[in-house]
């Protein structure tokens, strides 16, 4: 069943086990990299460099100043680290206090590179300019170019790219054993997801009472987990898409209207949460755990989770999940394309050039398979084996996330990093890395994630906050179609919320080059 779907797709065009964000090696061979660690020129006994790293951790805590992890890092590569680890919470506050005491580490995660105060330091000068020296490094320069364009400060490159896979992002995950169960097929238009959501309801295939189609919740000012349904009819990755030599914002367009139509009657047909206002992202997903739902919007290595869980819950189950890699709404094909990055380690400018180098070297080495390797899945025989080619996480390392905590700073690029390689089977594997080819040609980026709006940073949430009121009201039925309508003319003749458009507009065009 499985494979004759990914064939269908074909022819039609977690954390798992806290593995899954970062799966299977390609790009350049260990041994290249290990040549080029800071210390493995050097003597044996050479002093091993001191880096301060600052870096971000979503571990429950961070790792003791023995992790065997990090000091075999340290081994490896000949350094001494001392890392300050933020939590995601508090992260941007420290970042933003750092930044302003001038007391900068060798190396700084940046994650919000559109932060205005910091990209204001780098024009300045703060940053050491990197565009040139990074291609010297063999692994740091296979990134793909959207890494590097989403990052370009006026065509400059002020740090390394804490990369990211583009493709295998939030899709409907389905229950392929229930469409099996169903006679029924993989929903490829939002047309025939209605109706696999409307069969998955009254059929409840795993025979829990009140059994809905897709489950999914909103936040505060998006659209959440449903936010890939609305990408379809909208054909956009985000409020902005490219139509002819502009920028436009598709609240404003028919397509999202049509989007809430949709929405709104699912939400009257009972086929999705009658409370997804009020879930969060772990509620939602444990509808599916319970048997209660079949689809949820997620990325494919969320799939031994969903198949873990699912079978404990109910032990008369035979759970599989399937990854949509596209679907097709008013727009044609769509699936989400990733900026390729989150966020980069700035080096500050008094840092002298030399040791610029060995931190270069020190981070290629970290995206080389033997780096990645140590960062992902830590010691061999002690945290992993590999049996047939996959990674298998042992059963000591499987409930303890303190051996990950070096891919926070240290990651490779593989376009098939968001496939699971523990917890499926070689089959399910390949499936999964064939649909991921399927979805890559009609994955679409967003076309601002390099572009500033001053208004929008200023008044964009606002703005946000007050669309997604109004999305939920009319998705409720707590509001009209009209009074959509009617909300997107306030919106047209808000001359604040049109600057935001004509700054990127701006913005997009500088880039491009258009006068």
């Amino acid at each position: 069943m499985i494979n004759k779907q990914a064939a269908r797709w074909k022819k039609g065009t977690l954390t798992a086990f806290m593995l899954s964000a970062v799966m299977t090696v390609s790009a350049c061979g260990g041994n290249e990299a290990a040549k080029e660690a800071p210390g493995a020129s050097g003597s044996s006994d050479s002093k091993p460099l001191e880096i301060s790293i600052l870096s971000i951790f979503y571990q429950k805590e961070p790792p003791a100043v023995d992790n065997a992890i990090l000091k075999e890092a340290e081994k490896r590569t000949n350094t001494k680290l001392n890392i300050t680890w933020v939590t995601p919470n508090n992260f941007g506050e420290k970042v933003n206090v750092t930044l302003a005491s001038g007391d900068l580490p060798d190396l700084m995660l940046v994650t919000d590179t559109g932060n205005a105060a910091f990209r204001s330091m780098a024009k300045q000068g703060a940053f050491w300019d990197l565009t040139t020296i990074i291609k010297q490094y063999p692994n740091l320069s296979r990134f793909p170019d959207i890494t590097y364009k989403n990052l370009m400060i006026e065509g400059k490159l002020y740090g390394i790219p804490r990369v990211r896979p583009t493709e295998g992002n939030a899709h409907p995950l389905v229950r392929a054993d229930w469409l099996k169960k169903l006679n029924l097929t993989m929903p490829q238009t939002t047309d025939e997801l209605y109706s696999v959501m409307k069969a998955f309801k009254e059929n409840a295939p795993d025979g829990q009472k009140d059994t809905i189609g897709l489950s999914g919740y909103v936040n505060q000012n998006d659209m959440g987990q449903f936010g890939f349904i609305e990408s379809v009819f909208t054909g956009a990755s985000g409020k902005y898409k490219v139509k002819g030599d502009k920028l436009i914002d598709v609240t404003l367009e028919p397509e999202m209207r049509k989007s809430l139509e949709w929405f709104q009657n699912a939400f009257k047909d009972g086929l999705i949460p009658q409370d997804f206002a009020l879930l969060k992202h772990n509620q939602a997903k444990d509808l599916v755990i319970a048997g209660k739902a079949g689809i949820f919007p997620d990325k494919p290595n969320q799939e031994p989770l969903f198949i873990k869980e699912i079978s404990t819950m109910n032990p008369n189950a035979k759970p599989d999940m399937e990854w949509a890699p596209y679907m097709t709404g008013p727009q044609g094909k769509y699936a989400s394309k990733g900026t390729g990055v989150f966020g980069m380690f700035v080096i500050p400018k008094k840092v002298p050039e030399a040791k610029v180098k060995k931190l270069l070297e020190f981070m290629n080495y970290g995206t080389s398979d033997e780096g990645h390797e140590l960062a992902s899945y830590g010691l061999k025989d002690i945290n992993f084996k590999l049996q047939d080619g996959n990674y298998v996480v042992t059963e000591a390392t499987l409930n303890d996330p303190s051996y990950q905590f070096l891919q926070n700073i240290f990651m490779k690029y593989d376009k098939y990093a968001s496939v699971a390689t523990a917890g499926l089977t070689p089959e399910q594997i390949t499936r999964d890395k064939k649909l991921i080819d399927i979805s890559e040609p009609v994955s679409i980026p967003s076309p601002t994630s390099s572009l500033i709006s001053e208004t929008n940073n200023k008044l964009g949430s606002d703005f946000n906050k007050k669309i997604q009121d109004m999305k939920t009201k009319v998705m409720m039925n707590k509001a009209t179609l009209d009074d959509w309508d009617a909300f997107v003319n306030e919106l047209k003749a808000d001359k604040n919320y049109m600057k935001i458009l004509d700054e990127y507009n701006e913005a997009y065009r500088a880039n491009s080059g258009a006068k």
